[in-house]
């Protein structure tokens, strides 16, 4: 039986995008625990209060900690599902969560000596920003024959407007959105881009569906095709494939042709 969604409390606008995207992600993976949180917290061995400290944004989670917090929930989860996100990717979240954007955010963050250890993982976030590659890529689909395109990957021609699979129920309903679009209005770039190369990677096919959807419901064009060039550029192709499939069953054939130019430039 998969456990009914938490009802969450709204994180501080004032964390990071990093430490965000860490906390979103520690959210769904202890909803794949029917357990109370009382219960994960002792076979954990930590506290129930500081277990709920780092699920609500309060501080950044000692490694040892967000890995006896991970390990217990697999173990609820076995034969089940796979979790939504593998414990290197949570940690990978954790290194950049620990990053200070300035000498006063210092609650909740390690000291400049840690974050320069030389045994510390380098970041695995590309450095050329999927929002300012999408302009250019964007350029690149429209000088692209479309009936070639199609008749390459196999892609159907759009069905009539009448006949579409319904994508309205997707539309404004990703929780991160309005923080994307705050972010990028306040001229957070970086921070936008984090959230968005975190969807693109590590989401469902049908979250990440409703990402770009609301995205472009919001006006979000850039933001959208961002995401939707980090999926492209996943390593696991076949995770490519579902992504692709999801959104050429949603009928959104115009972001299946923007992918696939996307996966077919990340492969060359």
């Amino acid at each position: 039986m998969t456990p009914e969604s938490k009802k969450w409390k709204e994180l501080s606008s004032n964390i990071t995008a990093a430490h965000r995207a860490l906390v979103s992600a520690m959210r769904e993976i202890r909803e794949c625990s029917p357990r109370t949180q009382a219960e994960i917290a002792r076979d954990a061995h930590q506290a129930a209060t500081t277990l709920s400290n780092h699920l609500n944004g309060g501080r950044v989670p000692e490694e040892t900690l967000l890995r006896d917090f991970y390990e217990v929930i697999e173990k609820d989860a076995a034969g089940g599902e796979a979790l939504p996100h593998t414990l290197d990717a949570l940690l990978e979240l954790r290194v950049h969560a620990q990053k200070r954007h300035c000498e006063c955010c210092s609650v909740g963050y390690p000291s400049a000596h840690d974050l320069t250890s030389p045994g510390q993982p380098a970041s695995r976030i590309p450095r050329n920003s999927p929002v300012r590659r999408v302009r250019r890529l964007r350029r690149q689909v429209r000088r692209r024959e479309f009936s070639v395109l199609q008749e390459r990957t196999k892609v159907p021609v759009p069905r009539a407007e009448g006949d579409r699979h319904p994508a309205q129920a997707a539309e404004l309903t990703w929780t991160e959105t309005g923080v994307v679009a705050r972010y990028l209005a306040d001229g957070r770039k970086r921070d936008a881009d984090l959230l968005l190369w975190r969807a693109g990677t590590s989401y469902s096919a049908d979250n990440i569906l409703m990402a770009v959807s609301s995205c472009r419901s919001a006006g979000l064009r850039d933001a959208a095709e961002a995401i939707l060039i980090s999926a492209a550029e996943r390593t696991d192709k076949q995770a490519v494939l579902n992504i692709t499939a999801a959104f050429n069953d949603a009928g959104r054939h115009e972001d299946v042709a923007f992918m696939l130019t996307a996966a077919i430039r990340a492969s060359n």
